[in-house]
C-alpha cells in the first residue's frame, strides 16, 4: 500500500502545471521622430518588445494610411520610411505590432507636425457666439480652443458636427470624416460652456455610397446607404459590378463597438439593388443623414 501511495505523489508531482495562455500584445513605444517635412521622406521607427518576439508593426498615419514596417538587427527598431504628401499640417502617428502568437497592441498615439504643408485647416473664432447663433449656422463644425503642445487625446482635438437641432455629434475617426470632408476647413471654435451647452447626439456614420465597410471579425461586407443602413453584398461579382475590380481596396473596417451607430438592411442579390451615384448624392449635408 505504501508503494502505491509514493508512486501516486511521484505522479502527481511530475505533472506540469498548466499555464494560462498569453493574451498580452507588444509593448510598443511612440512612433519617433514626431517632426516631418511635407514631400520629404524620413525614417520613423518604434521599439516593440514582447517574450514570445514581435513578428510585425505597422505605422498608421492619420487612422487611414497602414504601412508595414521591417525590423532593423542593428539598430533593434522596427522602421519604414514614409513621406507625408497629404495637405495637412498635423497628423497622428502611432504604430500596431503583432507577437508569435497574433496578440496585438497599439502604440500611443500622437500629433506630428509636418513642416511646410499647404494650409488645410482653417479656423472661425467664434467663442463669443452664442449657441443659438451656432446652431443657425448649421451645417457647421464645432471645437474647443487648444492650448498648445496637447496630447492626441486633449478634449480639445474632438471635432463634432452640430446639427440644426442643437446636438452635437462626434465623429468615430478620420476615416469617417473624410468621407463627408475634404480638409479641416471652418473649424468654429468655441467656449467651454457653450460646447457643454449642446447635448451630445449619435456618432456619425459613413457618407452613403462612398466605401464599403465590414466589421473586424466578421467576413460580410455592405454597402453603406442613407440613415445610416448597411446591406450586405451577396457576391464578390456584384461588388465588381458596383465598385468595380478594387473593389476590396475600398473597404473600411469598422469596430464592433459602433455596431449599434447602424441600422441593417436587406441583401444586395444584383447590382441593380443598390444605385451608387444616387446614395452619393442623396445627402447635401450630415443634417441630411441624421
Amino acid at each position: 500500500m505504501y508503494n502505491i501511495i509514493l508512486s501516486f505523489f511521484v505522479l502527481f508531482l511530475s505533472v506540469s502545471p498548466v499555464l494560462a495562455a498569453d493574451t498580452t500584445g507588444p509593448e510598443v513605444s511612440t512612433v519617433s521622430p514626431l517632426s516631418a517635412v511635407y514631400t520629404v521622406p524620413q525614417t520613423y521607427s518604434v521599439t516593440a518588445t514582447d517574450p514570445s518576439g514581435v513578428t510585425a508593426c505597422t505605422l498608421i498615419v492619420s487612422s487611414i494610411y497602414e504601412t508595414e514596417m521591417t525590423y532593423n538587427e542593428e539598430s533593434d527598431l522596427w522602421e519604414v520610411e514614409y513621406t507625408f504628401n497629404t495637405e495637412r499640417s498635423a497628423n497622428s502617428i502611432r504604430a500596431r505590432c503583432t507577437d508569435a502568437l497574433g496578440n496585438e497592441t497599439t502604440g500611443d498615439s500622437k500629433i506630428i507636425s509636418v513642416e511646410d504643408a499647404p494650409i488645410a485647416t482653417s479656423e472661425v473664432d467664434a467663442t463669443e457666439w452664442t449657441a443659438g447663433e451656432l446652431t443657425a449656422a448649421s451645417p457647421v463644425l464645432i471645437k474647443l480652443v487648444c492650448p498648445g503642445g496637447e496630447e492626441i487625446t486633449h478634449p480639445c482635438r474632438t471635432v463634432y458636427f452640430l446639427d440644426n437641432e442643437g446636438l452635437r455629434h462626434a465623429f468615430p475617426n478620420e476615416k469617417v470624416y473624410f468621407t463627408w470632408y475634404d480638409d479641416y476647413s471652418d473649424l468654429h471654435l468655441v467656449s467651454d460652456d457653450v460646447m457643454s451647452s449642446f447635448s451630445l447626439g449619435r456618432n456619425i456614420t459613413y457618407h452613403p455610397g462612398t466605401k464599403l465597410v465590414k466589421y473586424q471579425t466578421v467576413r460580410t461586407v455592405y454597402a453603406v446607404e442613407r440613415y445610416s443602413l448597411l446591406r450586405p453584398i451577396a457576391s464578390e461579382e456584384v461588388a465588381i459590378e458596383l465598385y468595380g475590380e478594387d473593389w476590396n481596396q475600398q473597404i473600411d473596417d469598422i469596430s464592433e463597438a459602433f455596431y449599434a451607430n447602424y441600422s441593417y438592411g436587406e441583401t444586395i442579390d444584383e447590382s441593380s439593388d443598390f444605385d451608387v451615384d444616387a446614395q452619393q448624392e442623396s445627402v447635401s449635408s450630415i443634417n441630411d443623414n441624421l
